[in-house]
């Protein structure tokens, strides 16, 4: 927790004695329970009016491939002309043929 010196008007620190009275709290836990409600309310604002939301759902009516992640090199590079020449799977002949130098 960090300490803070403020300077606040007379009708705040009126009202912040007034509200420490009523519910038994010392004026700085009153002063921060009012200051993490604005926090709250600030951030709740802030996540329902964030821009990224208009996004969901703008290509729910596109008609589309579904199998893009399992075929992505066709659908960036497009169909192969011809296979590749070599094709068989090559076995390492010892443990350290491929180990960097």
């Amino acid at each position: 927790m960090y300490r803070l010196q403020i300077s606040i008007t007379t009708q705040q620190y009126e009202f912040l004695q007034s509200e420490a009275f009523v519910t038994g709290k010392s004026m700085a836990s009153v002063l921060r329970d009012l200051l993490d409600q604005v926090i709250q309310t600030q951030q709740q604002e802030i996540l329902e009016t964030d821009p990224i939301w208009d996004v969901i759902g703008v290509a729910q009516d596109i008609d589309s491939p579904t199998d893009i992640s399992r075929n992505v090199d066709r659908y960036l590079y497009g169909e192969r002309l011809q296979a590749p020449e070599n094709t068989s799977n090559k076995v390492a002949e010892s443990p350290d043929e491929y180990a960097p130098d």
